[in-house]
């Protein structure tokens, strides 16, 4: 079954009436509309004077977001998304631009994406000019994205810390306390740009696998309008591979949010759209443990107690349990437990709380039964080992890859995760 969607400024007009409309806010000062709520409107009045095919490229893919949040999933796994799209210029998106953009949002979400661009009704201001930097940085509020900044504090560059929130007030808040642990310490004052973008009724699909092209288009828009050649993405090598735990799990079934198949791919879609912009993550041959090493000897044990406040759970579920807390990591799902290894690879303390700590009786035993499966195949990978099948089972790699160099990574983030001491 095919569900479509089309996402346009709150005052255009709807173009295919069958379609769920989505409706944006012009400004930020529109939102929220009845079905989006953001901090940055349609005309992109937050992002600086993007490129129109960057700013297109941020419309087409926080309409992606939007449609892939809204569409629940099957028992099949697998939907038919029919998306129609208001842009400055649809002729790319029409063509070769919009070839690319659905064949890489079918390999993030392993749905068939079907993308149709239609001209926007004129209207709002251009965004003022910004100062020039020379880096864009992803800050997502989780433990990489900390030790990302963490690494470069000591640089003169000029750069741009980028973060994306939706609904969640609890990933918001973890991007403010990374950001108030950075201000003041780089050689250069901190520029932070927070965008909101999200549906305003509840998600109806809990996974958010098109985020990665959301969060890539915001930062390029930024990096062009202020003349910057790159956006980086700290991530770990392990979580960037997410080798596959079991041999069920490879394909679609692994999050390809960072995957080096996804940066070709978005690279790809930057230079046929004649963006000067390259996105990279400089640690994808580092494990968890590696990158926090690393970061610690840059920023010194006070990136321990920051650290402390970021989030890496992919579950977030505390409140479903008697006495729980949806602010903590859940210290079980694989995430946590790739986050928990991090701290084994040194004689580093993690002063994480995590909810398994957190919870007694019933409810911890609850949490057990639920993360039971994740253990379970936590500790079949640890037994059986990764090789170079497992790797290439989530998908291709750029033909530059070094897979020795992979495997050998993914060798050493099992080893991490193998003196986690698991219930």
């Amino acid at each position: 079954m095919t569900t479509a969607y089309e996402v346009l400024p709150h005052d255009g007009q709807q173009h295919e009436p069958s379609a769920t409309a989505l409706h944006w806010p012009r400004t930020r000062a529109h939102s929220p509309t009845p079905t989006v709520t953001c901090t940055v409107g349609w005309d992109l009045d937050l992002l600086g004077p993007a490129p129109a095919a960057a700013a297109d490229l941020v419309r087409i893919a926080a309409s992606a977001y939007l449609a892939d949040r809204s569409a629940r999933r099957p028992t099949t796994f697998a939907r038919t998304i029919d998306l129609t799209v208001h842009t400055v210029d649809p002729d790319p998106w029409n063509a070769s631009s919009g070839r690319l953009t659905e064949d890489l949002l079918s390999w993030l979400t392993g749905d068939a994406w079907h993308l149709h661009a239609v001209p926007a009704a004129p209207g709002g201001r251009r965004p003022a000019p910004v100062p020039d930097a020379d880096d864009v940085m992803l800050l997502s509020g989780g433990l990489d994205s900390l030790c990302g900044a963490a690494d470069h504090l000591g640089d003169t560059a000029e750069r741009i810390h980028l973060s994306h929130y939706d609904g969640s007030t609890v990933i918001r808040h973890a991007q403010q306390q990374t950001t108030a642990w950075l201000n003041g310490r780089g050689r250069q004052p901190l520029r932070h740009l927070s965008v909101k973008l999200c549906q305003t009724h509840s998600a109806a699909e809990s996974s958010s696998r098109s985020r990665s092209l959301l969060f890539a288009a915001l930062a390029s828009a930024v990096a062009a309008g202020a003349s910057s050649p790159q956006v980086t993405v700290p991530e770990n090598g392990f979580t960037s591979i997410n080798p596959p735990l079991t041999a069920a799990r490879g394909g679609a079934l692994s999050t390809r949010s960072t995957h080096p198949g996804t940066f070709a791919r978005i690279n790809e879609l930057l230079a046929n759209l004649d963006i000067p912009v390259t996105v990279a993550n400089p640690y994808a041959y580092l494990t968890k443990g590696q990158l926090l090493a690393r970061a610690l000897d840059r920023a010194g044990q006070s990136l321990l107690l920051a650290g402390a406040k970021t989030l890496s759970c992919s579950k977030l579920d505390g409140n479903w349990y008697s006495g729980g807390d949806p602010t903590l990591n859940c210290g079980l799902c694989l995430a946590c437990l790739v986050r928990r290894g991090s701290f084994t690879a040194g004689p580093h303390r993690d002063a994480t709380t995590y909810l398994v700590d957190h919870l007694t009786g019933a409810a911890h035993q609850l949490l057990l039964d639920r993360r039971r499966k994740d253990v379970h195949d936590v500790r079949q990978a640890i037994a059986r080992g990764i090789d170079d099948t497992d790797i290439l089972a989530v998908g291709e790699l750029p033909p530059d890859t070094d897979l020795d160099a992979v495997v050998d990574m993914c060798q050493r983030g099992l080893q991490e995760l193998n003196h986690v001491p698991l219930p």
